[in-house]
């Protein structure tokens, strides 16, 4: 097993580093090359534990790791939870079929209707953030959290509704992250099966390894249970999102995405139990509807907003000079001074763009309130079902390919 995972995690680190660390190699980055790596890790990983019987027939486990739906990006799946989907025989199956072609529909109306038109403004600030004010950057950077999400959950969309159709039941990887109340939150909505695989295999692994038991026994004797028992935790936690970080850098980055979000998730973590006393006092709740969860969920994007500049700038310097060029050259007017239309984009294509997020937000707004969409739709009239998906459908053709958008089309976690 340790040979197997050297080798794959090797290759992975070479692939993603290659390039960063030999320049003059001309190292390729492999598409995808994360997700299937981590999903065979994974495998052998289970077989090794015993809890996973060891597949025999080579194509059979070919086949796992390389069912074509999920091969670009995800989700990331365990071999226990779509062997049985993969290896029997299908039907067609009308049920399985519309609700698949559903989903499809959707998550292309994700990418070519609202990431692929908020694509322009990202790459244009992004690019050039110096021809602009502040106020325009934290524009790009909202916008560039739209098109993130719309884009990897739309492809992702995409692959559950292809491998529904042909039988097999891929795991959800997305839970309306934007309602998310906390970072800690957002990453359990937030590449599910990225975060699941890393609590399984690595948290565990790290939090429950015997030098780590002894730190946390010598804590406890210095600092008391209340504080010692967090050690482990803190340890483990912090070395997962340094991991998260890594996951999502290439060679141009470091992994300053992921240790930022390791220091507010750890601190969050020894804040606590002063959060829940402050909580009982003042009666706000962030994880409860009203004002408190309102807060939250503003609070937290706009975290995730300042941690998106070292995830979509050039390198963790250029970040940092960018948020001082935010804070200190606002310039408010650019919002009404025609600036706006400077963004490779014009009225038209903001219309669009605002309409498809307004439609984003509403699907996620009736689904984090408990209603499945899905189902909601099929049990409406057939006139109903009828106009949905021929609305849906147009509005690809004609906003999408028609226009031109689907022409950069690739999807960004592919990278990864």
């Amino acid at each position: 097993m340790a040979l197997c995972l050297t080798l794959n995690f090797g290759m992975l680190a070479f692939f993603k580093f290659g390039a960063f660390v030999f320049p003059t190699w001309g190292v390729i980055m492999i598409t995808g090359v994360s997700f299937y790596t981590f999903q065979a890790a994974g495998y052998l990983i289970d077989v090794y534990k015993g809890k996973e019987a060891p597949e025999k027939n080579p194509f059979k486990t070919a086949l796992f790791l390389s069912f074509f739906p999920q091969l670009i990006q995800g989700p990331i799946s365990r071999h226990a939870d779509i062997a049985r989907d993969l290896f029997a025989g299908h039907g067609w199956d009308w049920d399985r079929s519309r609700s698949g072609m559903q989903r499809i529909i959707w998550g292309y109306f994700m990418k070519l209707v609202v990431a692929n038109y908020a694509d322009p403004i990202v790459n244009t600030v992004f690019a050039g953030y110096r021809d602009f004010g502040g106020v325009i950057i934290i524009f790009a950077v909202l916008v560039y959290g739209i098109q993130i999400y719309a884009d990897f959950a739309g492809g992702i969309s995409i692959a559950l509704g292809i491998a529904e159709i042909v039988g097999v039941k891929l795991p959800e990887n997305f839970r309306q992250p934007l309602f998310a109340n906390s970072l800690a939150d957002f990453w359990r909505r937030w590449h599910i099966t990225l975060g699941t695989w890393l609590r399984d295999y690595f948290f565990y692994s790290v939090a429950l390894s015997r030098p780590i038991g002894k730190l946390g026994r010598l804590t406890r004797k210095i600092f008391g249970n209340s504080v010692g028992k967090m050690i482990p935790v803190f340890i483990a936690t912090f070395c997962v999102y340094i991991v998260v970080g890594v996951w999502h850098s290439t060679g141009r980055h470091l992994p300053v995405f992921g240790l930022l979000n390791g220091v507010l998730i750890s601190a969050s973590l020894i804040a606590e139990p002063v959060m829940v006393k402050l909580r009982a006092k003042t009666g706000i709740d962030g994880t409860r509807s009203g004002v408190g969860r309102v807060f939250a969920i503003l609070r937290t994007f706009a975290i995730l907003g300042i941690l998106r500049y070292f995830v979509r700038a050039g390198s963790p310097m250029e970040a940092l000079r960018m948020l001082r060029y935010t804070l200190f050259n606002l310039h408010i007017n650019e919002l009404w001074n025609g600036t706006l239309l400077n963004l490779g984009v014009d009225i038209a294509d903001y219309v669009i763009l605002v309409a498809g997020i307004i439609v984003l937000r509403a699907r996620d707004l009736i689904t984090e309130r408990g209603t499945d969409c899905s189902q909601m739709l099929n049990e409406a009239r057939p006139i109903v079902q009828f106009a949905v998906m021929l609305a849906a459908f147009s509005s690809i053709i004609v906003f999408g390919f028609y226009s031109g958008r689907a022409l950069s089309a690739t999807f960004i976690y592919a990278g990864f």
